[in-house]
């Protein structure tokens, strides 16, 4: 089989705060695809039961290729608990991009809703990556770095405005984010019928949040003026 250009074999990448849903860090071409296909057969029938041979039939490739863009079935691991946290990191993304500005309210309620639909599906259950986490063992490692690269993308975005027009009560602002939202995962667990209200107030009571709504400054509302033109 000749290939065209060749992708070097996957290693996990170290991913920057502040970018956009255009910058995603998702493998693509055929090592995603094999990605892709080694993840939904984690999540039918777990990593130990999955073989590269199972891997490359669900692909629709060949077990050469598998191993032409992964080195062997722990970088096709390691992979999928990247992808994971891409699904968690671009969820903070689309959030970040959708809200409005001043509402804080509104943000906070939304923020809420997305932390709910990374861990669990419209009824409930517990989404599939959870198992696939247990399985492997790396459940408190993966929190560890999604709580740090989720608040890496808060503090680069949102922390940064909301102190240019609020006073900002709390000292360690960083690890702060980092205490709230590891409390919120916990809590979640101890409690999943909670409330996105009763979430919503123990995030505003942390973190000292100011709910009060703001106009957005002339900069927000028009940032790029029209140059300014001559009348003979």
């Amino acid at each position: 089989m000749r290939l065209g250009t060749r992708q070097t074999r996957y290693a996990p990448v170290q991913r920057e705060c502040g970018r956009s849903l255009a910058e995603s860090r998702r493998l693509t071409g055929p090592a995603g695809d094999i990605m892709l296909a080694a993840r939904s057969l984690f999540e039918r029938q777990g990593v130990a039961k999955t073989t590269v041979k199972d891997v490359a039939a669900e692909a629709g490739v060949t077990r050469e290729l598998v191993y032409y863009y992964f080195e062997n079935k722990q970088a096709v691991v390691d992979a999928v608990l990247d992808d994971y946290v891409e699904d968690l990191v671009e969820s903070v993304i689309v959030w970040n991009e959708s809200r409005r500005f001043g509402d804080t309210s509104g943000s906070l309620r939304a923020c809420i809703a997305t932390f709910r639909r990374a861990l669990y599906d419209a009824e409930g259950n517990q989404r599939p990556m959870i198992a696939v986490l247990e399985e492997l063992g790396v459940r408190d490692a993966f929190d560890v770095r999604a709580v740090r690269e989720t608040v890496d993308c808060i503090n680069g975005n949102i922390v940064a405005e909301y102190a240019a027009y609020h006073q900002v009560e709390i000292e360690f602002v960083y690890e702060m984010f980092c205490v709230v939202i590891f409390g919120l995962v916990g809590l979640v667990k101890i409690n999943p019928a909670i409330s996105d209200e009763a979430l919503m107030k123990v995030v505003e009571q942390a973190l000292h949040l100011d709910m009060e709504p703001l106009d957005a400054p002339d900069e927000i509302r028009h940032p790029n003026p029209p140059a300014a033109t001559c009348e003979a």
